[in-house]
């Protein structure tokens, strides 16, 4: 009995050890680029939320204020803003951006931050229910929240906050994920419960399907009405999705009502896209839409990059190890091709 409780408290130890290390060890910094786009952090009333939303800014800035490392820790890379800086003069085009399930803005800071050094204004929230510590099955088949979320975005940034200058007649919207879907409802993509149950049934135990059905979700009580209504913001005139959610559950007729010039990217050959992702079809059936499959990349390459010690870690905990870019392109270069993708597409659409 005695070796049970020796092994039990050395693998205790272990962890302790592992984790302290961990806590202790500073991912090491990169370069600041020349230019720093201003941060500012705030909330947001929400009316149809029974908490307020956390908003993250980013701007167009002079380069005073504080220089920040922000987003960093033993596992992640971040990136370099500067905090409470002078906003740049003029009036800047605006992008909403909305992260994946589970996540947040912080970890989308690498793009969020390149939009804003080419002169775009970008407002994101960690959207209640289905973002990092806060990702619940049972709110996030309330895919109508999250638009909501966007619009009252544009509401507050339009009275010019922060000091800030937005021109209202240039808006965007970038989303990731189950922020893809979101920012594709803005531009008035409507999808059906039905065709979201039957999606499931062909992919029980799967990816999204499955986190929620191994929690209980019964997708039948799901509000048909909220869930099929129309989340459309006609001021919303440019939408980039990646590895947009629900593409298999969007209603026959769900794409008529989209004017918005929008791009799709996939992650990886289309062929190896997960049927919860794989846009190309949707894609079709959206008039001027642009698609595009990324090679060499998976879904997990649009989040932050990882550090070695994330790559270790994430990988013993057992979930799905987000930082393995195995068999993938490196995950820095593959930003670097988003960037000016995604960036390009904005500022064309702008005139920048």
């Amino acid at each position: 009995m005695k070796w049970v409780i020796r092994l039990a408290v050395a693998a205790v130890l272990g962890v302790v050890v592992l984790f302290g290390a961990v806590a202790l060890l500073k991912t090491k910094d990169r370069p600041a680029p020349d230019v720093l786009p201003g941060l500012a952090l705030t909330q947001v009333p929400a009316p149809h939320r029974d908490m307020p939303l956390d908003v993250t800014v980013w701007y167009p800035a002079q380069q005073d204020g504080t220089e920040e490392l922000v987003g960093q820790n033993a596992l992640f890379y971040g990136h370099h803003v500067r905090r409470g800086a002078t906003p740049r003069d003029g009036r800047h085009p605006v992008v909403v951006l909305s992260h994946g399930s589970g996540g947040n803005a912080l970890q989308l800071g690498w793009i969020a931050g390149e939009l804003a050094r080419q002169g775009m204004i970008v407002v994101a929230t960690d959207h209640p229910g289905t973002r990092l510590r806060d990702s619940d099955p049972f709110q996030t088949v309330r895919v109508w929240e999250r638009p909501l979320d966007l619009s009252l975005l544009l509401d507050w940034i339009a009275t010019g906050p922060e000091g800030l200058s937005p021109d209202m007649s240039r808006i965007g919207a970038l989303g990731f994920s189950l922020g893809g879907h979101s920012v594709l409802a803005l531009a008035g993509e409507r999808v059906s419960k039905q065709r979201f149950i039957d999606y499931c049934d062909r992919n029980a135990g799967l990816v999204d399907c499955g986190w929620m059905q191994a929690a209980g979700v019964d997708f039948t009580t799901i509000e048909q009405e909220a869930y099929e209504a129309s989340r459309l913001d006609r001021r919303v005139g440019h939408v980039l999705a990646v590895d947009p959610a629900l593409p298999q559950a969007v209603a026959e007729g769900g794409t008529d009502d989209i004017l918005a010039r929008v791009r799709i990217l996939n992650l990886g050959a289309v062929e190896t896209v997960p049927e919860a992702m794989r846009a190309d079809a949707l894609a079709d059936r959206i008039e001027r839409a642009e698609y595009a499959a990324v090679p060499g990349a998976w879904h997990f390459s649009f989040l932050a990059e990882c550090s070695a010690m994330g790559r270790i870690v994430i990988g013993l905990a057992g979930d799905d190890n987000i930082c393995s870019d195995s068999g993938m392109r490196d995950r820095g270069v593959l930003h670097q091709e988003l960037r000016a993708d995604i960036a390009g597409f904005f500022a064309r659409g702008f005139g920048l």
